[in-house]
């Protein structure tokens, strides 16, 4: 055979993988938008409706396959179960959208303003300080564009009973893209991530510790970067025989727990601990039009900024290469979160607060408190007495606190290693409301009585209740708040 047959004969070979492949549900690649749906076309019949956005314009199809610019892309659908339309967004705003979209340049929405109403509504059903509260709701966004992301953190919703763990879960149920309130069970896993891309949600996650979980905590444990926990099963067809069918496992996913929630799992997760609550807040109506409403609006959203946040994430990237501030996987987690609110417009000090909040907490912070954490909050309470607010060092509150209490090695613990521990706890439990310059006395800290109480109920309450409290069996003169 000469060069000329066989290019000639080689001419008609297609490799059909080599088209780009989307999830029907919600993908994002080669600045291209996929966004699916379920609707009814009958009153006995459904079908599935792709939402298709390009620079080259928009489009609505119900085929598995389409074109722009003469390159080929197809729609990965195989057996998945689309959400239905009338469940997540409204038909009618959906065709205003395309129309909108084909006739103007502007944007859909103000996405700043979508943000702070996005914190608004959380702020009508926990209570949660405004670091926290930026978080949540910029992860919320998140799950609408994390496609476009080599990783996505975890949320860690860790709280008390009665906190509002399953209120937030409710929240996000509500907001997140696709969201499905399930079980710790891989087929309720396989059915929410790979068939919706929807936010996995797991209330009562201590039942992650129970025996047998290990297959599930494997997955769940890879499955915060693309293409982790990833995974092959025979399925049968119809009773007649089996096929080898690949199902995928990255999507957001959220974790309601009162403990820690296993090692391999805590350095994935953005932590929102949360403390009983003063106040009586309302109950969260499912019913209620508005969660359509704000469904639609960061639909819109997402349809104003995908393109956007995809080059401000490869920017980031490469700026991070150059000056390293975060490394490894706390940048993984914490660049998402900072692309979105670059994007969106988030305000400066809005952005380096969260940040800081979450540099705090990483990998650090644990709900359940230690006979020596229970100590140093009661004993910064007696030492603040009736005063609203004091300045004290670590080793100022470690000297009013039984020996006993303290880790140690060898039977003896200085006093410099005892503030060490007493710094930890201050940190872990965001006790201070300040930290000062260091003076003779070492490392200084601002405390402020009410938030110092606010820690106090929301931790030491339930220890009270659950087990009692260690009698300390040394009594120290506790330091003259006057000194002070």
């Amino acid at each position: 055979m000469t060069i000329t047959d066989y290019n000639e004969a080689n001419k008609k070979i297609v490799d059909y993988f080599e088209d780009i492949a989307f999830h029907p549900s919600l993908d994002i690649k080669d600045d291209i938008l996929v966004l699916g749906f379920r609707v009814k076309l009958e009153i006995d019949k459904e079908g599935e409706r792709f939402l298709v956005i390009s620079k080259k314009g928009i489009q609505i199809t119900d085929k598995d396959s389409f074109k722009i610019n003469d390159k080929s892309y197809c729609i990965d659908l195989k057996n998945r179960r689309l959400s239905k339309l009338s469940k997540r967004w409204n038909i009618n705003e959906l065709y205003e959208t395309c129309e909108y979209l084909s006739k103007e340049c502007k944007s859909l929405v103000n996405s700043l303003e979508i943000f702070n109403e996005l914190k608004q509504l959380l702020r009508g059903y926990l209570d949660i300080d405004d670091s926290d509260c930026t978080i949540l709701a910029i992860w919320t966004l998140g799950t609408y564009f994390f496609p476009i992301f080599s990783a996505y953190p975890y949320l860690h919703i860790k709280a008390p009973k009665g906190s509002g763990k399953t209120q937030c879960l409710s929240f996000l149920n509500q907001t997140c893209f696709n969201a499905v309130k399930a079980r710790a069970s891989l087929p309720a896993l396989r059915d929410t991530v790979d068939a919706l891309r929807g936010t996995y949600l797991m209330d009562q996650a201590d039942s992650l510790h129970r025996p047998n979980n290990e297959e599930l905590l494997d997955v769940l444990t890879d499955s915060y970067k693309r293409g982790g926990g990833d995974q092959r099963k025979m399925i049968p067809d119809k009773g007649k025989s089996w096929n080898l069918q690949e199902f995928q496992a990255y999507a957001p996913k959220a974790f309601a727990s009162i403990y820690q929630l296993p090692e391999d799992l805590r350095d994935r997760c953005l932590l929102i601990a949360l403390t009983k609550s003063k106040n009586n807040f309302k109950s969260l109506d499912e019913e209620d039009s508005i969660w359509k409403e704000m469904r639609g609006n960061i639909y819109k959203l997402l349809i104003d900024n995908f393109t956007d946040v995809a080059l401000q994430y490869k920017v980031k990237k490469i700026e991070y290469r150059f000056e390293p501030t975060l490394l490894g996987r706390q940048l993984e987690l914490w660049l998402p979160l900072e692309v979105l609110m670059i994007v969106i417009g988030v305000p400066q000090e809005e952005q380096e607060s969260a940040k800081q909040k979450f540099q705090s907490k990483y990998g650090f912070i644990e709900s359940q408190t230690t006979d020596l954490e229970n100590c140093v909050i009661e004993t910064l309470l007696e030492i603040m007495a009736n005063k609203p607010e004091i300045i004290l060092s670590p080793k100022e509150i470690a000297e009013n606190i039984d020996d006993a209490l303290f880790e140690n090695s060898d039977g003896f613990t200085s006093l410099k290693q005892k503030a060490v521990q007493v710094g930890k706890t201050i940190n872990k439990f965001n006790l201070s409301s300040q930290k000062l310059p260091r003076n003779n006395k070492g490392e200084r800290y601002l405390f402020k009585k009410e938030q110092v109480e606010k820690v106090s109920e929301g931790y030491l309450a339930l220890k009270k209740v659950d087990e009692p409290t260690q009698i300390y069996t040394e009594q120290k003169e506790l330091i003259k708040t006057e000194e002070f």
